[in-house]
Order: structure tokens, then sequence, then C-alpha cells
């Protein structure tokens, strides 16, 4: 089974959790642990999208943080260390643990942060407040299941008709004021730098310092008319750059006019320290893209974080790809993570960033021609070295995981064959290098057989194969024990029939490596697969329906309910229909 989600697959996460939890119980059903492994869960989901994936810091994270915040628990407190040690040795003897860190360590961890742990359950001021007034409300015999009782409790406590512990409350309150939002953090792959920050050498010669030092010296009345005429630029543009350098500190409102601050020309003379903040203060443009960002987000009560967001949408595509993307790509993804309608007004306000950041020497842009072939392209962009890095420190500090291959070297092999699925083709060879070198081709072989083994689902299988052509010989070695296996024999006789030319594969077997193409071609586009099927002539989809029913591929109905659904092919969708049915 899987146990890795880095692209917040709710749905997936959520089969993998009850799948866990079901498994551990029937173990253990001595525990009533249902609720707290759903919490561990789910909390791990949050913070790193491994499940099975437990360091030390983990536990006591765990033990001190994540379980008296939210966790009501009426039983002996000591009984939830006791039930990490179960939960450890379950993963360890279903051979899911994955953890640098030898089990013997975890189980110290636990120990070592159980004293912490209890004290935190003790002290009201380390829950969250859900868990505060919930233990209130059942204190002062409160139904915390009966809204209509919650409400009125709410009430009397509003109206200060209750004595409840308010300088508690506040205090949990303002710590969580201080909290971000918890949601899954998504994983990009590694993308290398030559240089460890390359800014340093392109920031003095960027265009933007010209345009920044020429609207200091301009500072005046404020009126963007003027500054217009001075830079030679439009007012958007003007008006952008004069907010711009407010916010990266260099000018203040004085009155009614614009004057440089007392840092401005220091910091001026320090290109590299100016670009950076010039990058960093991006986000802060909220009243310079204020009405095209009220448009996008017509329906939305509160917009304040749409530049955030659309900003984090254009940096995830460019960085993720790690070669030129079409600018209409990067809009249309980032109109569909603003619930944008319409993405022509998304498109107008990614030109505008693109165009700022292309003055940074952070991307280039290029013009479409007729040898990028007849596609609907406006223009092209790609990041530079310098965007690369700055980039990589942004997506972090909006909580992305962004790991460099070297961070990976120690990484569990689902999460590595799951980054290489979604890197291009010279990131994947550094990935796979430096993996295989850290631990040896005969360790690695065995890890990723052991996870072909486990894992019956093709987005992982396929770059896992991908993954052991790098272990030479062990691979093809740890290969051939597994030809007979019930979940990847098929696929694995077809790698090994390719990689030495032995007469390995079966009936049947190209069949079922298809369907794990096709699999993970669902997996990121329905309309790709649905569209790649619709290409072929009638009779060969008629018959790959029949093939797909009859393959006994764990995916199988997955495909065929797709070509239900989507096929635009009345026949063919009948056929994949009745095929469901059978």
């Amino acid at each position: 089974m899987r146990t890795v989600f880095i692209h917040g697959e709710q749905e997936r996460f959520d089969e993998a959790s009850a799948e866990l939890i079901d498994r551990f119980t029937r173990r253990h059903p001595e525990l009533d642990a249902a609720e707290l492994v759903e919490l561990l869960l789910d909390d791990k989901f949050l913070a790193d999208g491994m499940l099975a994936h437990w360091s030390e810091e983990d536990l006591v994270r765990v033990l001190t943080e994540v379980v008296p915040r939210r966790a009501v628990l009426t039983r002996e407190w000591s009984a939830t260390p006791g039930l990490l040690h179960r939960w450890l040795d379950f993963l360890a003897e279903e051979r899911l643990l994955t953890s640098t860190d030898p089990v013997s360590a975890l189980h110290d961890a636990v120990d070592a942060a159980t004293p912490a742990y209890l004290s935190a359950m003790a002290d009201p001021t380390e829950w969250s407040s859900e868990k505060f007034w919930t233990t209130t409300m059942r204190e002062l015999g409160v139904d915390d299941s009966d809204d209509a009782a919650v409400e009125e409790f709410h009430d009397a406590v509003d109206a200060g008709e209750l004595d409840v512990d308010q300088d508690t409350a506040d205090e949990i309150t303002a710590r969580e004021s201080t909290e971000p939002e918890q949601q899954p953090k998504l994983w990009l792959s590694p993308v290398e730098l030559t240089e460890s920050e390359p800014h340093r050498d392109i920031a003095a010669g960027a265009p933007i310092m010209d345009r920044i030092r020429a609207v200091v010296e301009h500072a005046g009345d404020g009126d963007v008319d003027k500054l217009a005429a001075s830079l030679g630029s439009d007012t958007a543009t003007a008006g952008l750059l004069q907010e711009w350098a407010q916010r990266a500190g260099l000018l203040r409102v004085s009155g009614e006019r614009v004057v440089p601050t007392l840092i401005a020309a220091p910091l001026l003379a320090e290109p590299e320290l100016l670009w950076t903040k010039l990058w960093q203060s991006f986000v802060l443009l909220d009243d310079v893209f204020r009405d095209g960002l009220e448009n996008i987000a017509a329906d939305s009560d509160d917009d304040e974080d749409d530049l955030p967001e659309l900003v984090q949408s254009v940096l995830s595509v460019l960085y993720a790809a790690g070669e030129e993307v079409p600018l209409e790509v990067v809009a249309f993804t980032a109109a569909d993570v603003l619930g944008a309608e319409d993405p022509g007004p998304v498109l107008a306000l990614v030109k505008r960033i693109v165009e700022q950041w292309e003055a940074m020497g952070a991307l280039r842009t290029r013009p479409a021609t007729e040898e990028d072939g007849a596609l609907p392209v406006e223009m092209f962009v790609e990041l530079l070295p310098a965007g690369v890095w700055a980039a990589r420190e942004s997506l972090r500090a909006f909580g992305f995981h962004v790991p460099t291959t070297d961070a990976l070297r120690l990484a569990p092999a689902e999460l590595v064959a799951l980054l290489f699925a979604a890197a291009p083709a010279p990131v994947q060879q550094a990935l796979a290098a430096s993996w295989v070198e850290d631990r040896g081709p005969k360790q690695a072989a065995d890890e990723l057989t052991g996870l072909l083994e486990l894992v019956d689902d093709p987005v992982v299988r396929m770059p896992a194969l991908a993954l052991l052509e790098a272990t030479g010989e062990e691979g093809v070695t740890a290969a051939r024990r597994l030809v007979d296996d019930p979940v990847c024999g098929a696929a694995v006789r077809v790698w090994l029939q390719a990689a030495t030319d032995e007469q390995v594969a079966r009936d049947g077997d190209q069949l079922l490596f298809s369907v794990d193409a096709m699999a993970v071609t669902l997996e990121t586009d329905v309309d790709l697969f649905v569209g790649d099927v619709a290409e072929q002539p009638e009779d060969e989809q008629l018959q790959l329906v029949g093939e797909l029913a009859g393959s006994g591929h764990s995916h199988a109905r997955a495909l065929l309910a797709a070509l239900a659904d989507n096929h635009e092919d009345e026949e063919v969708a009948a056929a994949a229909r009745s095929a469901l049915d059978a």
C-alpha cells in the first residue's frame, strides 16, 4: 500500500489512513486506538505526507505538541506512549516503517519525551482552543455533540453568565493567532544550482536597479503621471515601481509627498541586498494589483491572500518545470488555483509579474515562433539561476517542501520515486545518481524492489523501475527475485526483458505494463488520457475497453470509469459502462 502523499492527495490519503487504522486496530483490539492513530496520521499528512516515515523528532513533536493540543483523553494518559511503541512495532513488522533512525532509537525517543508529554497534557495553556472548550463543556455537563447546546453554552460565556477560565482561553487564542493555518505541505522535485547565491553576480547589472534608482531620484509629490514621463514608462508601471520602492524601504510618505528614507542611499549602494529585498517585498504589492485581483476573485469575501497565491502558483510551475514554459500554461494554472472562471485577467496579471521579474534578471522570456508549432502560445518563460534560487527560498517560505538533491540522500524509496517522476530529465539523473551512491547499488536495489512488492500503484511502480536502472547489475539481480510476484511481476518481467534482452515476459505482460502507463496519465490528467484513447480508430478503442475489462489490473476499473464518464464517443463510453457493470 502507498504511504507517501506529497501532492495533497486527500482522497488517496483517506483510503490509506483507513486501511492502516483497520490493520493496526485488528492487530491490537485491546487498545481502543482508532481515534488516536487517526490523529497521528492526519498530522503526518499535514506535516510531510509520509505516513510511515517516523524520526525521533516526529515522535517528540507528536507527544509534546500534537496529542496535548488536540486529544481529549479521559483514559490514563500514560497509555499514549505505550500506543506509540506498538505503532512503531506494527509498522516495522508490516515492512512499512521507513526511518533513518534505528527502531530502538525511536522507542528511546518515545520514552525520553514522555515526561514532557505528561506535563503538556496537564497544562491547559498548551491545548488548542477546540480542546479547551470541549473539556470545559464536558466539565460543566454540556453535551458537546449537541449543536444547540454548544451554541447556548458559548452565548452564556459571551454574556459572562458562566464561570470559565477566560485568561487561559485568551492565552490560547493569542498563541493560535500567530500560528499558520495547517494544510498539506506540497513537495517539489529538487533543482540544482552550480552557485549557492547566483543573484550576487547579476544584481548590480539588473535593469530593475536603474529603474528603482530613478524612482527614488524622482521622489516628490507622488504624481504617477510625472514619474511615468520621467521613466519613459506607462503610468501603471510607474505606480508599481513607486509602491515597490516604498515596500522595499526606499521611500516613505511624508504629508503629501513621497520622500527617500534615511536608508535609501546606503541600500541603493548594496545591490545584492536590495535585489533580495525587492524580491521578498513583491508579494506586498496588493494595492498595485487590487483591481485585477478583485475581478478575478469576484466571489471571494477575502482577497488579501490572492497576490501571494498568484505568486506562489507562478513560481511553483516555473520551478517544477526546470525549462521554458508557455506563459499561457502558467496563467491557466494560476487561474485554477485562484478559482477564476476566465483565465484572461489572470494572464494579464501574470504578464505584469513576469515583466518585473525579467527586469530583475530572475527569468527570461522569448516570443513564440513558427518553429514552436501551431499552439496558441504568445511567449515562453523560463527561470534563470537567480530566479531558481529566489523561487526556492520563496516557496519554502510559502510552506512547500523544496529539498536539494543532497537533502534527499537519506529519503525513503517511495518519496524519491514520486519526486523522480515529477522531475525534468536532468534532475532525474542527478537525483538517481545521488540517492543510489549514498546507500550503494545493492541497498538501493533492495529498497526499490521492496517498494515494488508492497505498493500496487503505477504512480510509484513506474518511477521505481526507472530508478532501479541506476543500480546496474544489482538491480537486475534483485528484480529477478520478483518475476513471480503477484503485485509487480508483470511490470518487472517487462523491465527485465528490456534491460537484459532475456525472454522473460509472458502473455499479457505488455498489456499490464501499458495499463500502468495509462493509469499514470489518468492520475495527472483525465482529459489527456481520454484524448490519447480517442485518437485511435474506434475499433481499437473498443478492443482496448475489452482488454481493460479482462486484464485483472488493479487500476482497470478507474480507467474504464474515466472513459465511461468523459469519452465523447457514446459507443466507446457505453462499452466502458457495460464493462464496469459486468
